[in-house]
């Protein structure tokens, strides 16, 4: 053989094996605490010849991700591809899980399924017969997934690819040994059904799995596929006589009787590792629907499966856990009493309580308690929105976002204007002190009660308190039941105070007594309603443009017209028929009010086309380390901390003596490279302060949430030497 003919033969051969390695595996793509890539079982694929594609996650120590049943409280994987035309995909798969307890201590623990170190979850790909050879194709997907420590839990996703080379003949890839490794792992379907009955405390499987299949000497576990049949934390026994197999383990505290469909895994394991055996109540054709279900729910409701927010990453408080989650929401609850946003109404519950002294104790608990549920179903509401949002793959989910959106704005500053109005007694909405929010129901003010609760919700979410961010931060990335918990721990912290004279109502004795000071206090509590106002505007200055900005406050002025006229020609001392006229004018008046102002909202400004990244990047490009303030507008304690800590002298001689460039992300109005960047950092609202070094390659410096301090800023910058 010439030299030439031999060059000719081995020249392609070297270059399929020189572009292997990079075309059986994808770029690794790290979120948080999980590294994630496609593999390949091939790098040359051939039409019609399956392969498969493995999900490799690569954890960090003392973390973990989720199998397909993950326990009550975590969420499973999921991988969701985009093929090119003719390929089809088969389910994900998953390996023998490992049982993980997580004690938080104070009675609190959690028991799931998962995987620590590594694991690959493989998917098989079915190319169409038509392929054509020497083509190069590319798959891509999206993975969504849960990863936990015995802190916290991040939901965590990636945008992974992978390119393939089409040939006449198939090519294996170096990565198909360890694809190889996991997908020994997958459970072995038993085709013997499985019989389920309960006897007293007692769930008893029966099953019968071929004699030599389970491994002599293995210590064997049982991992339900379904939950709330077994109770998590107890161990079931799983005992074999020849080929039948009896597992018996307590039941769960809610289990009235026995399921009539049921699956799990078997588990067996040896010094050399784990083998799973799949029984189910259908037998072995059980397993494939089983999968395909499994799968489905992933899909819908696995976070990350939109482009959601992550929770927080950062040390929580009070040791982390969901004790200590909902401790730091309680809490955060308590300090927004004393926050500028919701001073106003508290101020004015305050004195609806002086006037109850010498009431009777049940009426001071009822309106405590009405007030409280006022709180709680706004709570509630805005859990339920951002559950929907969050359900639909939507962005916008996080504490305050609301107030990015004009019209949401404008109807607050009209509520403003409303209850303004109403305590400078322009028109009255009820008769006594306890309607902050409107005597909507009867003349006991209960309902006055219920909405000035409400009220307080409205004007709480642009206040961030101390210790309220990482468990805001874990609730939108948790469970629906979790979220719940969480800011119903929230609302209770808000309402928590005004028990304190429900318990005591001696209390109200030490106060000032009922008297003509209350009218005057009353409309003087309209002036802090219109430096809401004026605060709103604010924010609607840098979301509309000046004829946008010009037609709100229209808006705003026909909303004041309107309850003059209600004030003015609609009192009772006035004919039904006068009554009814007036009514009827301010209600178009109204009307009128909402066209303006939804044509108000249409003058917006143009979306900022500034990405933060690059904006940070480039600092750091010229050597110099990065301030970033997260911030804006609608955000008080993000003005708090600017006065108060970014803005003093020293903090600026710091900057400039230490090479830090200052650099504002303004959140005000939606900024999706501003998201991006907060979702890095497992940050779902502003503020949030980051100090990047010049050297790119060490993390940026994260600060504490809530309050920020000059000596924070100082301290940090000296960290950077």
């Amino acid at each position: 053989m010439s030299f030439h003919r031999l060059l000719s033969r081995v020249l392609p051969v070297l270059a399929i094996l020189l572009h292997v390695p990079l075309m059986a595996q994808s770029t690794t793509v790290r979120d948080q605490n999980v590294e994630a890539r496609l593999i390949s079982s091939h790098s040359t694929i051939k039409a019609g010849e399956p392969f498969t594609i493995g999900l490799q996650f690569n954890i960090d120590p003392t973390w973990h991700t989720y199998w397909s049943n993950p326990g009550e409280t975590g969420l499973p994987t999921s991988l969701k591809l985009d093929l090119p035309s003719g390929f089809t995909a088969g389910e994900l798969q998953f390996p023998v899980p490992k049982k993980f307890i997580t004690d938080y201590g104070f009675d609190v623990r959690e028991a799931g399924y998962g995987y620590e170190t590594s694991v690959v979850h493989p998917m098989t790909i079915t190319p169409p017969a038509d392929l054509k050879a020497g083509e190069t194709i590319t798959i891509t997907g999206k993975t969504a997934f849960l990863m936990c420590d015995p802190h916290t839990c991040i939901p965590g996703k990636a945008d992974l690819s992978i390119t393939l080379q089409t040939g006449s003949e198939s090519v294996t890839s170096p990565e198909n040994g360890v694809i190889t490794f996991f997908t020994k792992k997958l459970p072995t379907p038993v085709e013997a059904p499985l019989a389920v009955s309960l006897e007293g405390e007692n769930v008893v499987l029966k099953t019968r799995v071929p004699a030599g299949s389970l491994p002599g000497g293995a210590k064997l576990h049982f991992y339900p596929l379904q939950n709330l049949i077994l109770d998590a934390f107890a161990d079931a026994a799983v005992t074999v006589a020849g080929d039948d197999v009896t597992i018996t383990g307590l039941k769960h505290e809610s289990l009235t009787e026995a399921p009539t469909e049921f699956a799990g895994l078997i588990v067996a394991e040896t010094g050399t590792g784990k083998s799973g055996f799949r029984v189910s109540t259908a037998g072995a054709a059980a397993g494939t629907a089983a999968t395909q279900a499994t799968s489905a729910t992933t899909e819908e409701t696995a976070p990350g499966s939109g482009t959601e927010s992550a929770a927080t990453s950062e040390e929580l408080p009070f040791g982390g856990g969901i004790l200590g989650i909902v401790l730091a929401a309680f809490l955060g609850g308590i300090i927004l009493n004393v926050m500028p946003c919701v001073f106003p109404v508290i101020s004015l519950k305050v004195m609806s309580f002086v006037g109850l002294a010498g009431e009777d104790k049940r009426k001071v608990l009822a309106h405590s308690l009405v007030f409280a549920l006022g709180i709680l179903v706004f709570f509630w509401l805005l859990t339920i929105a951002m559950l929907v949002l969050r359900s639909v793959g939507g962005e916008d989910i996080g504490w305050g976002v609301q107030l990015r959106y004009p019209g949401f704005v404008i109807g607050l500053i009209f509520v403003m204007v409303i209850v303004a109005l109403s305590l400078f007694g322009v028109f009255e909405i009820g008769a006594s002190m306890t309607a902050v929010g409107g005597d909507l129901a009867n003349k006991s003010g209960y309902a006055g009660s219920f909405w000035s609760g409400a009220l307080a919700v409205l004007l709480a979410t642009p206040c961030t308190a101390p210790l309220m961010a990482p468990a805001i931060g874990f609730a939108l990335a948790a469970p629906a039941p979790l979220m719940f918990l969480v800011f119903t721990s929230l609302g209770l912290g808000l309402a928590a105070p005004y028990f304190i004279f429900a318990i005591f109502p001696k209390l109200l004795d030490h106060m000032p007594a009922p008297g003509a000071w209350m009218e005057t206090f009353k409309q003087l509590m309209g002036f802090p309603m219109l430096a809401v106002v004026v605060w709103l505007t604010g924010v609607l200055s840098k979301q509309l443009d000046v004829a946008g900005l010009q037609w709100a406050l229209t808006a705003v002025l026909f909303v004041a017209i309107a309850g003059w006229i209600i004030g003015r020609f609609a009192g009772y001392e006035r004919s039904t028929v006068a009554r009814n006229k007036a009514r009827i004018a301010a209600a178009s008046v109204f009307l009128l009010a909402v066209g303006v102002a939804w044509n108000a909202t249409g003058k917006s400004v143009a979306p900022s086309t500034i990405d933060i990244a690059e904006v940070i990047a480039g600092h750091r490009a010229e050597g110099k380390h990065v301030f970033v303030d997260f911030t804006a507008e609608w955000c008080i304690t993000c003005k708090v901390n600017k006065r108060v800590a970014i803005n003093t002298a020293v903090v600026q001689e710091a900057f400039k003596a230490n090479n830090v460039a200052f650099v504002t992300a303004d959140w005000t109005n939606e900024d999706p490279s501003i998201t991006s960047v907060l979702a890095e950092f497992g940050r779902s609202g502003v503020p949030f302060y980051l100090l990047y070094p010049a050297d790119t390659s060490k993390p940026p410096l994260r600060f504490g949430d809530g309050i920020l301090t000059s000596g924070d800023i100082l301290e940090a910058i000296e960290k950077l030497k």
